[in-house]
């Protein structure tokens, strides 16, 4: 069942809504300006969780939830950023806007993303869609296929799997746009970065209370507002105009726009501004460098990505050749009756496995984990069928960081072919057959406890008028007439 023409009706009755929201009446300038300082404020406040947290030893669960709070600040405040860039007009005497009207575009936001997502899952039938006219309310079912238990896979890979273990395949040489090479970008962003870092205060505990807690010296850098200087020479304008959110939003830019950390510098009026902790985040992960020029010129992003599966390769070869004993290896190693083809075959005495090199970019929104988990289930069918037809006595589907979640994992046990990463070469190659239990636990799939395991709590939004519902569960059965 895709996205009915009901539904269709709802998403342009409620963007028509945000449309008339009086907030738009005043200059771009002055909105964007007051969207960022409210953005930094909040950002603040899971920079604080953040180290409550690291303060009282949390638990794994306290901690993704001030993640998860920053990502949704990131995707609301993403949106508000578009529609005032698309809506507001570039001159205006209205002020009758209070900080109580930017903050709760956040939420606004946040939910409409939500609400976005949904739409997608619902178009590949993915999830069922019910509109009750009479409540104003869309009921989402996702099928009832998650539980609290996997769920757990996810909290794990945050902290075994962070975004800075990604290996980046990705040299300065690297022409990754027409305009710039991955060492122009490096080299800006690290300029930003050093701004930001010395225009920041530190965010510090009273050491009374860290005495009580027997804690010292806990502290965390204090999300501020840098200003920027455009650069003036070619090619380190171009990058800093692609890492700037357009300044004219039209419907096929705003659709592409899915991450603020993509494009974290904002134009206002005549200068320029970013928040200091996302120019930090920018410099650090190679991820938004890769997310951005496959945005800005995906053509030429496409050219320099064969290079990134050649150093793949490169890493899996030095790797088992390395080992004692060492493996022979082979790489695109062709099939026939029916076509296959395995990116890197190893042997070693009686033993062959076969590895499916996938190269991700960690998700930054819940479609894109569907979309990188499709990359990674298919490598998991295809590692599959080249086992069973009795070419490797093990399969490994290995990505540069990404694990996958509990979809692809339950496909992966299934399949009996495990998701590892480049920095779990060394494992496998030093004993195929015990790597798989190794893997499972670095992943966090442990054994499932006893008892009824609990499903992911129902959530309830509300968006212009709409109540919104997210069900883990299957559709319900219609009654017959």
């Amino acid at each position: 069942m895709s996205v009915s023409d009901r539904v269709r009706q709802i998403e342009k009755g409620i963007d028509a809504e945000i449309r008339k929201l009086p907030i738009w009446q005043g200059s771009r300038a002055e909105v964007l300006s007051d969207l960022v300082q409210a953005y930094r404020d909040a950002i603040e406040l899971s920079s604080l969780l953040v180290l409550r947290a690291k303060t009282l030893n949390d638990s794994l669960e306290n901690f993704d939830l001030a993640f998860g709070i920053e990502n949704r600040t990131r995707a609301g405040y993403l949106w508000a950023l578009k529609w005032a860039s698309e809506y507001c007009p570039e001159v205006s005497t209205y002020t009758n806007r209070t900080p109580e009207e930017i903050g709760s575009l956040c939420s606004l936001g946040a939910v409409y993303e939500t609400f976005v997502d949904a739409l997608k899952y619902a178009q590949r039938d993915l999830i069922t869609i019910k509109v009750d006219e009479a409540s104003r309310t869309i009921t989402f079912y996702e099928g009832g296929s998650v539980t609290a238990f996997d769920s757990k896979i996810i909290h794990q890979q945050r902290t075994t799997s962070p975004m800075t273990h990604h290996v980046s395949l990705t040299e300065d040489s690297d022409q990754l746009t027409s305009r710039w090479i991955a060492g122009d970008y490096r080299r800006v962003t690290k300029s930003l970065a050093k701004r930001a870092a010395h225009k920041e205060n530190t965010i510090t505990l009273d050491s009374a209370l860290l005495k009580q807690v027997g804690k010292s010296d806990i502290s965390i850098p204090q999300p501020t507002v840098i200003w920027l200087e455009r650069p003036t020479i070619t090619p380190d304008c171009d990058v800093f105009d692609d890492l700037t959110l357009p300044a004219s939003i039209s419907d096929k830019v705003k659709w592409k726009l899915v991450s603020l950390l993509d494009t974290p510098i904002v134009k206002v009026g005549d200068r320029y501004c970013g928040l200091s902790s996302d120019l930090k985040i920018i410099a650090a992960i190679d991820d938004y460098m890769l997310r951005l020029a496959v945005r800005v010129d995906p053509d030429q992003y496409n050219v320099a990505s064969i290079l990134r599966e050649s150093r793949m390769i490169s890493i899996c070869r030095n790797v088992l050749e390395k080992a004692m004993p060492p493996w022979s290896v082979r790489e695109h190693v062709h099939y026939e009756d029916p076509h296959q083809e395995a990116d890197v075959i190893a042997i070693r005495g009686n033993n062959t496995i076969v590895i499916q090199l996938k190269s991700t970019l960690l998700p930054e929104t819940p479609w894109e984990v569907y979309k990188r988990n499709e990359d990674v289930i298919n490598g998991v069918n295809h590692t599959k069928k080249l086992v069973d037809r009795g070419i490797a006595n093990q399969g490994f589907v290995v990505t540069n960081g990404y694990r996958g979640d509990y979809v692809c994992w339950a496909k992966s046990l299934a399949s009996s072919v495990p998701i590892a990463t480049l920095r779990d070469l060394d494992v496998i190659a030093s004993d195929p057959s015990a790597a798989v239990a190794k893997l499972k636990n670095r992943v966090g799939i442990k054994e499932s406890p006893s008892g009824q395991e609990q499903g992911i709590a129902d959530r309830e939004d509300k968006l212009m008028g709409w109540v919104l519902k997210f069900l883990d569960r299957e559709t319900p059965k219609e009654n017959p007439a």
